[in-house]
């Protein structure tokens, strides 16, 4: 290992014991508050096929939500306690995802009483758009089987009603469904101002369209061609030859050297040489494939905005060290390095070039790795049950 690259790993190392320092703390200080259980994972249900009818008087069926995403509550008109609050919420939801292809649908669990006509005057009162939030009744049984089987919430008919109307004559979840084109992935506490935050956004993001739905897996698959040149690029210039080849060409850039030098003369003689022509073919790719990551990345924040790590304990620790220590060193490390390596090796000085490299080799090679390894953990690997207190 030549000199300069110690100092490269040795910014790697004090990033991530940095990173993992405060990270430790900021999870000991909140984890405990964060609302758990949203994400329903592997206990994800198919809605499968039923039947409803809408306020309207039109019908819907498990089809119109074969290509939704839908928020779903559970309510009924004669609900004096919580429902007024859980349609207030809805309400609220109308408002926030206003502009993203979003439904809202209250699902009555009084389907004898709640008939179109009684929904269509009780939507009216809240103000609901009637083509973006569906009230639905239908059949009793098959309402109350499907919240409780496909669902997994409760909704039964209270055998004992207080008399003072102290409690409520259906008893049910105020808890908020999300549904993916016809399966349910997550519920939510409708009193936890944090999780109807976390609701909106992952609404919003699974609502948008296919092509930005499939940025994450190609900035992963960028970070990881960027991962394959980079290592192209060190095993060609470590290559003897390349080393000469650079000290040469480095000559032709001397004030000294006869008629002096261009650019492109000492493109012509660095591509001369097969270790310096793949050295150099192989970071102008790795260049290349970071900007254009860049960009994709920035696409889809605009669009889909953020994602929230679902685990939790040293799970997400783990995950909150590697996501800080990646966006530290990428922005305050790898930028101004890169830039400097290259404005460098155009002006033909390769030693201070390869001192500079040296030091950016490792800190890039490493952003490049966790760029994949966090796209792995936030979208594909089951980790958010690892750090659980049930795991």
């Amino acid at each position: 290992m030549q000199p300069a690259y110690p100092r490269g790993v040795l910014t790697v190392v004090l990033a991530i014991v940095l990173s993992g320092g405060l990270c430790l703390a900021w999870v000991r200080a909140t984890d405990a508050a964060r609302p758990a259980g949203q994400d329903l994972g592997e206990a994800s249900t198919r809605l499968g096929s039923f039947a409803l009818v809408e306020r309207s008087g039109e019908a819907v069926t498990d089809a119109d939500f074969a290509d939704r995403v839908a928020v779903v509550s559970f309510v009924f008109t004669r609900c004096q306690l919580s429902c007024p609050r859980i349609t207030s919420i809805m309400k609220s939801l109308q408002d926030r995802l206003a502009g993203a292809d979003v439904q809202l649908v209250s699902l009555s669990v009084d389907p004898e009483y709640d008939t179109p006509e009684v929904l269509r005057d009780y939507a009216d009162r809240f103000g609901a758009d009637r083509d973006r939030w569906w009230f639905l009744t239908g059949p009793r049984d098959p309402i109350l089987a499907m919240i409780n089987e496909k669902f997994h919430l409760t909704a039964m008919t209270n055998p004992t009603p207080a008399a003072d109307g102290s409690d409520e004559a259906v008893v049910h979840s105020d808890r908020l469904a999300l549904v993916d084109r016809g399966t349910v992935i997550g519920l939510f506490d409708s009193r936890e101002p944090k999780a109807l935050e976390d609701l909106v956004a992952k609404a919003r993001r699974l609502a948008s369209p296919r092509w930005i739905r499939t940025l994450p897996a190609v900035n992963a698959t960028l970070n990881g061609l960027c991962t394959v040149l980079l290592l192209a690029g060190w095993v060609a210039i470590r290559r003897p030859s390349g080393s000469a080849s650079l000290a040469a060409t480095e000559a032709l850039a001397s004030p000294t050297a006869p008629g002096g030098s261009t650019v492109r003369a000492r493109l012509s003689a660095l591509f001369g040489n097969p270790a310096t022509r793949g050295h150099l073919l192989a970071m102008s790719l790795a260049l290349l494939t970071s900007a254009v990551f860049l960009s994709c990345y920035l696409v889809y924040h605009f669009f889909a905005g953020g994602t929230k790590f679902a685990g939790h304990g040293w799970i997400l620790w783990l995950y909150l060290t590697i996501l800080l220590s990646h966006t530290l060193l990428a922005t305050f490390f790898v930028v101004p390095l890169v830039a400097l390596t290259v404005i460098r090796a155009l002006k033909g000085d390769y030693a201070r070039h390869a001192r500079i490299a040296q030091v950016a080799f490792p800190i890039w090679l490493y952003v490049s790795i966790t760029g994949v390894v966090i796209y792995l953990m936030l979208y594909q690997l089951p980790l958010a049950e690892l750090g659980s207190p049930s795991a």
